[in-house]
């Protein structure tokens, strides 16, 4: 096993992915989760969204328990526990706004908030391309040594 990854390494891995499940603990108390656009991730891990305004889940969430998990092409996998804080600050909004936002939001900005899931863990699991995978399987037939076929760690934040 390499050195543990940073989260730098790992949004580098995962540019490009936009799209993330955001679990929650819905009004029943279970578990809901729903797919969502990421905005951006700042230095310390956290993960920013733009959700609608009247989402049902979005009055109940706040402040809740919350987890992000994205996959990218199948070689890294990444869990962000968290809580959830939803903010209607203006300026956040507008920095956080673009074109691909534009699209889902009809009206604008008004029927926009900004979903925040602050950090205190990244989870993640890395696999090795196809091509690798097969070559550890051969390399582990021969040597009786495990396959080499990825990495997993966590980065507290």
């Amino acid at each position: 096993m390499s050195e543990q990854m940073t989260i730098e390494d790992l949004r580098d891995r995962l540019q490009g992915e936009r799209t993330a499940m955001l679990t929650t603990v819905d009004e029943r108390g279970t578990l809901s989760s729903r797919p969502l656009a990421v905005q951006t991730f700042n230095d310390y891990g956290d993960v920013f969204f733009l959700v609608g305004r009247d989402s049902d889940w979005v009055n109940a969430a706040s402040t809740e328990a919350a987890n992000v998990a994205i996959v990218d092409d199948g070689s890294t996998w990444l869990s962000i526990a968290g809580r959830l804080n939803i903010s209607t600050d203006e300026k956040l909004l507008d920095e956080l706004w673009d074109d691909h936002s534009a699209a889902y939001f009809p009206h604008g900005k008004a029927d926009a908030v900004v979903a925040h899931v602050q950090s205190d863990r990244w989870e993640y699991w890395t696999a090795a391309t196809a091509a690798v995978q097969v070559f550890e399987f051969v390399k582990a037939k021969i040597t009786d040594d495990a396959p080499d076929m990825g990495e997993s760690g966590t980065i507290e934040t």
